[in-house]
């Protein structure tokens, strides 16, 4: 169970990465390049970014679920449970803060929040390098 734990977490970011490069990609094209509309490109990248990073948390929280309804899988007590918004937020809280969730995951589920934690981690400050580069073209 650990072996496919750690298989689902390396291929649930190896696809988060390739999903957040597609909305990078996607909000390079949409966002104003006028001249004047620096901010409001800003302001339309953070958008953006923020519909991107949902998503990707939701991704999380359905690799969760599905691995959680394993036998075997380690187990999820304290905290908000095991429903839809408790796995929602299990994953969005491991995803934006390393997994300081509150929660207590026991098993090989734990090694799955640790790609959550690991993917979280390599996309924000990815999205963030994407937002500096872009105050950096509009505001130099």
């Amino acid at each position: 169970m650990e072996a496919l734990a750690l298989a689902i977490g390396l291929l649930g970011v190896a696809f988060l990465g390739a999903w957040h490069l597609g909305g990078l990609l996607l909000l390079k094209r949409v966002k104003p390049s006028g001249g004047g509309e620096g901010y409001f490109a800003v302001l339309i990248t953070f958008w953006g970014l923020l519909a991107l990073h949902v998503s990707e948390i939701l991704w999380c929280a359905l690799m969760i679920a599905g691995f959680t309804a394993l036998d075997g899988s380690g187990a999820i007590t304290g905290g908000m449970g095991n429903d839809v918004a408790g796995l929602i937020h299990l994953a969005g809280i491991s995803f934006t803060t390393l997994g300081f969730t509150g929660q207590n995951v026991q098993g090989p589920l734990s090694l799955l929040l640790m790609f959550v934690a690991l993917g979280g981690f390599m996309l924000i400050t990815w999205s963030a390098t994407f937002v500096y580069t872009l105050w950096e073209e509009r505001f130099r």
